[in-house]
């Protein structure tokens, strides 16, 4: 797994792969130093390095799905997720962030994260960072994660507007089966996004001396985000649920046009029914059966008499 250092200051920037994290403390000097570490192999280093506390680590191994704000006397520490959408579904992966002087430092599961353009940002010098200091960098950090959500959530928009579709052209099975995975995603998406409204209110409350004043305004902005994004996981959670109570309420349109027609089908043959019944007793003096014509019409009296059904049902309204 690498490790990477990302140093800054308004003047000057450098970016490098590094082999141990002692060689981060070398970039001190410049206004922000930004270490990136991919998998958790490495935190017994950590530890020793920059002194972080036993329950920060035991937080990162052990926490599954819970979101934490923790903070020391020297330092602040987030554990938070993101979100990727991988073959088979959503996959979330552990985030953890330290803030300490002008180091930030994150740790990740795997390579591969949402913060590339903030790295092209630093390395072009584009927008504030190399004016801000470490903490607007762990305010962009956040604002990254919480951004990547959107474009997540747009995708599962028009998925279900295509399953809108189908639904009304007549869904089957495996439009429900579709239905309920895109459902499950949305709660998934919830699980996740919900506990950050705690811990970035707790990160407002109890961190503010991590942050400059400027800065705290930014993250009074991104807790309102947070509001925004989670109003629309519900309103996508609504229409998970308005599409199940459509797809069933078109099957059961389906099978009562389908009880109809066999309905009409029926009532047209209890009269015809009846009078083959009434034929068939095969009493000896019944009349018309010595008739030459009586076979025919039969058949001629129950075909005007279906035919006559078939109209009056049509004049009602029924077909």
């Amino acid at each position: 797994m690498s490790k990477t250092v990302f140093a800054y200051s308004k003047d000057r920037f450098t970016g490098r792969k590094i082999e141990t994290l002692n060689e981060a403390l070398k970039f001190k000097g410049y206004s922000v130093v930004w270490v990136n570490i991919d998998g958790f192999e490495h935190l017994d280093e950590l530890k020793e390095v920059f002194g972080f506390h036993d329950a920060v680590f035991k937080a990162i191994v052990r926490s599954k799905g819970r979101v934490k704000a923790m903070m020391f006397e020297d330092y602040l520490f987030l554990l938070l997720y993101q979100i990727y959408e991988l073959s088979g579904g959503l996959k979330r992966e552990k985030t953890a962030i330290f803030l300490k002087d002008n180091f930030v430092i994150t740790i990740q599961e795997r390579a591969g994260d949402v913060f590339n353009p903030i790295r092209e940002s630093i390395r072009k010098g584009e927008g504030l960072f190399r004016e801000k200091g470490a903490d607007y960098l762990v305010f962009a950090l956040l604002d990254a994660i919480v951004e990547n959500y959107i474009p997540m959530l747009e995708k599962i928009s028009s998925r279900m507007e295509e399953l809108e579709s189908r639904i009304l052209k007549g869904g089957d099975r495996d439009t429900l089966r579709r239905i309920h995975g895109i459902r499950r995603e949305i709660l998934f998406m919830r699980r996740t996004i919900f506990p950050l409204l705690e811990t970035f209110r707790k990160l407002e409350i109890d961190g503010r001396s991590f942050f400059e004043q400027e800065t705290r305004g930014y993250l009074d902005e991104l807790h309102e985000h947070i509001m925004e994004v989670l109003e629309v996981v519900e309103s996508h959670r609504e229409m998970a649920n308005g599409l199940i109570e459509m797809y069933y309420s078109t099957i059961s349109m389906k099978t009562n046009e389908i009880i109809r027609i066999l309905t009409v089908v029926s009532t047209i043959f209890i009269p015809l029914t009846f009078i083959t019944g009434l034929y068939g007793m095969n009493f000896r003096y019944m009349p018309e059966l010595g008739w030459r014509y009586g076979y025919f019409a039969s058949l001629a009296g129950m075909l005007l008499i279906a035919l006559g059904m078939l109209y009056y049902f049509r004049r009602k309204g029924w077909l």
